[in-house]
């Protein structure tokens, strides 16, 4: 913020002082008005003139562009509404798989338990009777 403080100073100093070295009066006509300035000063004017228009033009092109972030923030925002549904549809499945994982998990356990000398020994005490 200092040096824009300090281009705007170093700026108005430069056009005062061209403005008192052109002190001569120039006529100035636009549409139906019509003025009679030092040629510094009208020079100024217009320099000003200039200035405060860009600086307009440039809050249009901002809010332009803000306009267009807001845009991409909505669509981020619902994407990521969007993915966080999914997330939690996804956790209560995966709760609901582990409620009924014990059941199955105690099936699995006692079929698993069986090794394969005792399933041996279990045919062959079959086959004996």
């Amino acid at each position: 913020m200092k040096s824009y403080i300090l281009a705007v100073a170093i700026t108005m100093f430069l056009s005062a002082l061209y403005a008192f070295q052109n002190v001569g009066d120039v006529s100035v006509r636009f549409l139906v008005f019509h003025w009679v300035l030092p040629q510094g000063v009208w020079e100024i004017l217009l320099f000003a003139s200039g200035a405060v228009l860009m600086w307009v033009f440039s809050l249009f092109a901002s809010v332009e562009g803000r306009s267009k972030y807001k845009k991409q923030l909505k669509e981020k925002d619902e994407k990521i509404a969007a993915i966080e549904k999914e997330k939690a549809t996804l956790f209560e499945s995966l709760s609901a798989v582990k409620k009924n994982a014990p059941e199955e998990t105690t099936a699995k356990t006692a079929v698993t338990e069986q090794t394969p000398e005792s399933m041996a020994a279990d045919t062959t005490t079959e086959t004996a009777e």
